[in-house]
């Protein structure tokens, strides 16, 4: 059955009038004319009764209406429903994201969950590797990454992290950074650091770090939280080495002191699946804007900030859905 014949019929039921209907349609009175009588010869019998004194459905016709409306009436709701998912406006959103990107999510989610609020949002915890590995085989649709990303992801660089001493407020009168005079005294503290499971990437970096500064901690005490190193750091029982991000707030006991070192620092960035892979995975290369899930994330692309101004004449994002 042909969906435009149900609703020229439906529409026409409605009005009884076919100067109406043509008009709520944007057709023509004879091509509504037409439509209306291939229903008929369909089924085999008139729908409408037509005199002088106007238009009335017949017997067949007021039978037909109640079931042809719920059918018009369904069909318009998905038809709506899969234009909003093509706009990105509805659907589901899995978002992956690593221990030092959490501060960047809880900044930018909310604004996309009042923008979007149809759009359901799952929450992956997981390394930046992991990330990658799950966007390519399409389990994840984004993920909040250490840049680089692999070959086949685009991505926009949303913000630059470091590493950063952290030690109790005490030696603050005695160390002044992480430097040469400061490491003698630095080795004969207990070290604290996040276990790898839970940070990977992070561990993996201040491993490296300290190896190239011949940095050797007499003791090393491992945790599961950042807020428990912080703690454990402002009760004077060691010092740490963190991702500066999540140190905004380390209380009166402690104190950070950011560590300048090229090698120090690293790209966050959100990274999605490109569609033409063999553009590699430039910060210009864009997911495309197809339909459904890549809508999405082309909307969820539109509401971050840049890194900087330099990052956005330089990027070009996913376009958001008209």
């Amino acid at each position: 059955m042909n969906f435009h014949l149900l609703k020229s019929f439906v529409t026409l039921a409605d009005s009884l009038h076919f100067g109406f209907a043509s008009q709520t349609l944007n057709l023509s009175q004879p091509a509504l004319t037409k439509q209306i009588k291939r229903l008929e010869d369909d089924l085999g019998a008139p729908l409408f009764r037509r005199d002088r004194h106007g238009t009335e459905l017949t017997e067949l016709g007021r039978y037909f209406l109640d079931e042809a409306r719920p059918l018009v009436e369904q069909a318009e709701r998905v038809f709506s429903q899969g234009k909003r998912a093509a706009r990105g406006e509805v659907g589901r959103l899995a978002i992956g994201y690593s221990f030092s990107t959490v501060e960047t999510v809880s900044r930018v989610l909310p604004r996309f969950r009042e923008r979007f609020p149809e759009v359901e949002v799952a929450l992956h915890d997981l390394s930046s590797a992991e990330q990658m590995e799950r966007l390519l085989e399409g389990s994840l649709q984004a993920g909040f990454v250490r840049l680089p990303v692999q070959a086949g992801l685009a991505h926009r660089r949303i913000l630059s992290d470091r590493l950063a001493l952290v030690m109790p407020r005490a030696l603050a009168d005695t160390i002044e950074g992480f430097n040469t005079e400061a490491l003698a005294t630095l080795q004969t503290l207990p070290f604290l650091m996040l276990q790898r499971a839970r940070a990977p990437g992070l561990h993996d970096h201040i491993v490296r770090f300290c190896a190239s500064r011949r940095f050797e901690p007499r003791f090393v005490q491992h945790a599961n939280e950042s807020l428990t190193i912080l703690s454990l750091v402002g009760a004077g029982l060691g010092v740490s080495i963190m991702h500066e991000s999540a140190l905004r707030s380390p209380g009166d006991k402690v104190v950070c002191l950011p560590i300048h070192d090229a090698d120090a620092s690293w790209d966050v960035g959100l990274t999605w699946r490109a569609r033409d892979n063999s553009a590699g995975n430039s910060a210009g290369n864009s997911a495309g804007n197809d339909t459904g899930v890549d809508s999405i994330v082309a909307n969820f692309v539109a509401l971050l900030p840049h890194a900087d101004a330099k990052n956005e004449a330089k990027a070009e994002a996913l376009s958001p859905a008209p």
